[in-house]
């Protein structure tokens, strides 16, 4: 393998670990923010976390998360449905919620590098 090519796996290695490293916390952070929304928010609360949702889904395939983004997608699209519709949350979205939050949390905490450098 090529000098260069190594050099920029090894680059590209301590970006996923960075990557992974910090996720738990920012999912910690995006659960705690999902946590203070109000019964009925207001639309900038849902785009906060909605946009927060959508850029996670955006960065965890290219890290060797797929599972996050699926989930964060997941999310990110009932977040849209609900801030669509202007109407309190159910009690069953809330619910489907947290159960994606824990999900998600799980899925950036077990090892990826496995399955990701299969890939490479």
């Amino acid at each position: 393998m090529p000098a260069n090519k190594q050099d920029i796996q090894q680059k590209l290695q301590r970006l996923r670990q960075q990557y992974a490293q910090k996720l738990p916390a920012r999912i910690s952070a995006l659960e705690q923010q999902w946590q203070t929304l109000n019964p009925s928010p207001q639309a900038a609360q849902y785009e906060s976390l909605i946009r927060e949702f959508h850029s996670l889904a955006g960065s965890g395939t290219s890290f060797g998360f797929p599972q996050v983004t699926a989930l964060s997608r997941e999310i990110e699209n009932i977040l849209l449905g609900a801030k669509s519709i202007n109407v309190p949350l159910s009690e069953q979205i809330k619910a489907d919620i947290n159960t994606k939050l824990a999900s998600l949390y799980q899925a950036a905490t077990q090892d990826h590098e496995s399955s990701y450098e299969e890939k490479l």
